[in-house]
């Protein structure tokens, strides 16, 4: 049986949608997983078969070929292990969900089944809106970062299992909210820190000189580009 998972994943700061496709066959007990997936992608089949055992699903026999399309773009990270555990339980009618095609799905699984923390939530929610879904199952220590999208349902997922019960309807999982007037009038509050900027050294140091001497930022920035001695 074939089954189809919507996901995303992050090309710099924008997100573009990837679908998961997984078909459960015949023959040879055997994952195939093709998409241009870098080390971390093609690793997902192990950690998702540990996770579907440590939650109490079975293995799909015979052969599962699982495409993330689309097909020309590499997929880096482990974000797709939760689709593709999804799509795995849904092509091997383990699960019965009308919901798949509503929901956006990202998280790296633990191979106890657990849902890890992954990177790009906020594009790909803003992402997912765009194209019109219903809301995201994302990670709850991601959860928050999503919830600031607006019109978004954030379903905050602890494991595998929780997952899979809240897309068949056995369970309901309230989305996460956020108050945004608050979240943004407690980030004013906070001062800049030269430690959370990576790289940049010149242009750091050029404004620490300028701090510390009451100089022009963009005269003490020349000098730092163009000279080179011990003062600097």
């Amino acid at each position: 049986m074939l089954s189809r998972v919507c996901s995303a994943a992050v090309n710099g700061i924008d997100a573009y949608a990837v679908e998961v496709e997984v078909n459960c066959g015949y023959g040879e007990t055997f994952i195939a997983l093709v998409g241009l997936p870098d080390a971390a992608v093609k690793e997902s089949k192990d950690r998702v078969s540990t996770a579907l055992a440590n939650s109490g699903y079975k293995f799909p026999m015979g052969k599962t070929t699982i495409n993330l399309a689309p097909a020309d773009v590499k997929k880096e990270g482990p974000s797709f292990d939760l689709p593709i555990a999804i799509g795995m339980l849904a092509a091997s009618e383990q699960i019965e969900t009308d919901q798949l095609d509503n929901f956006v799905i990202v998280g790296e699984l633990a191979l106890t089944g657990g849902v890890r923390t992954c990177k790009g939530v906020l594009p790909i929610a803003l992402k997912a809106k765009a194209d019109g879904k219903t809301g995201v199952l994302v990670p709850a220590e991601n959860a928050a970062e999503a919830a600031v999208v607006d019109g978004l349902n954030v379903i905050p997922v602890q494991n595998l299992r929780e997952a899979a019960q809240f897309l068949e309807g056995e369970i309901r999982i309230a989305p996460t909210k956020v108050n945004l007037e608050k979240l943004f009038a407690h980030e004013l509050n906070e001062e800049n820190d030269f430690s959370e900027v990576k790289g940049q050294e010149n242009v750091k140091r050029a404004l620490e000189i300028a701090g510390a001497g009451g100089h022009n930022v963009i005269n003490v920035y020349q000098i730092r580009l163009f000279m080179s001695t011990d003062l600097f």
